[in-house]
């Protein structure tokens, strides 16, 4: 929905320096001039003071500040005081003595409030259509007032001349702001690119610590095994049981003695010597 509203749209601007731009600013101020001078003497009554003196000069002027001001960025504001003028034009109406003359001129009015706002923010989207709506009703009343600057028998007043040509530059200036206008397409809405944020890196692991090897186990000597003792043999030709029999009468025992066992060593230490 954003995107088709936006591609409806466009923008105006209008170039203070161009010439259009410039007559406008000075037709504007010699607008506000007029009616100070046309309605001067009318300060007693608050109300026409207001309506008819501060309100018309107060809006020129305003618009003239947009001209300059805002021409290229915000001329949308000029609608604002283009609707004050408005309001002016109406409040003149009631001393109008012609009901045609009223209703052309509420139907003039109504016109303006809804196309030059449209047209300044960009709803209508071309501009051709605000100099005619100035341009005619300026015609219209130069050819009305010719005929009765010449009439002698009924003279226009100098204060009526003033208001008169206060009106016409009024409306010679928003003419010229119609011719001014450029339209300017209204640039796209830029879309940031979604910036992505990288993943965080994750923390480097700690180094592993090293592995000791394992210390030897000292080393069990065994223990040592102790050999049994070699049994003692009994006593060669000893025989217990018969040992300590008495021998026979008249006997002898014989006693039989191993010879010693004889060590060669010494004998071979001998035959050495």
């Amino acid at each position: 929905m954003n995107k088709s509203s936006n591609s409806s749209r466009v923008k105006f601007i209008i170039d203070k320096t161009g010439f259009f731009a410039e007559g406008a600013m000075i037709l504007l101020v010699f607008a506000a001039l007029f009616q100070v001078i046309g309605r001067w003497g009318q300060w007693n009554n608050r109300i026409d003071a207001i309506m008819l003196i501060a309100l018309p000069a107060g809006s020129c002027l305003l618009l003239a500040l947009c001209v300059l001001l805002f021409g290229k960025k915000g001329f949308f504001l000029s609608s604002l005081p283009v609707l004050l003028g408005v309001v002016f034009f109406i409040f003149k109406l009631i001393n109008s003595t012609s009901w045609v003359h009223t209703v052309l001129c509420i139907l003039l009015y109504l016109t303006i409030v809804i196309v030059y706002p449209a047209t300044v923010f960009g709803w209508i989207r071309t501009k051709w259509l605000l100099p005619p709506l100035f341009g005619i009703p300026f015609v219209i009343h130069i050819a009305r007032d010719l005929p009765r600057l010449s009439d002698t028998v009924n003279p226009v007043t100098f204060s009526a001349g003033m208001q008169e040509m206060s009106m016409l530059c009024m409306m010679a200036a928003l003419m010229f702001i119609g011719f001014g206008l450029k339209k300017q397409e209204a640039e796209p809405a830029v879309v940031e690119p979604e910036v992505v944020e990288p993943a965080p890196e994750p923390a480097p692991e700690p180094a592993p610590e090293p592995v000791h090897a394992p210390e030897p186990a000292p080393a069990v000597k065994p223990a040592p095994v102790e050999k049994p003792a070699p049994a003692e043999e009994p006593a060669p030709n000893f025989d217990p049981e018969t040992a300590f029999e008495p021998a026979p009468e008249g006997s002898i025992p014989e006693l039989t003695l191993d010879p010693a066992p004889v060590d060669p060593e010494p004998e071979a230490d001998a035959h050495e010597q």
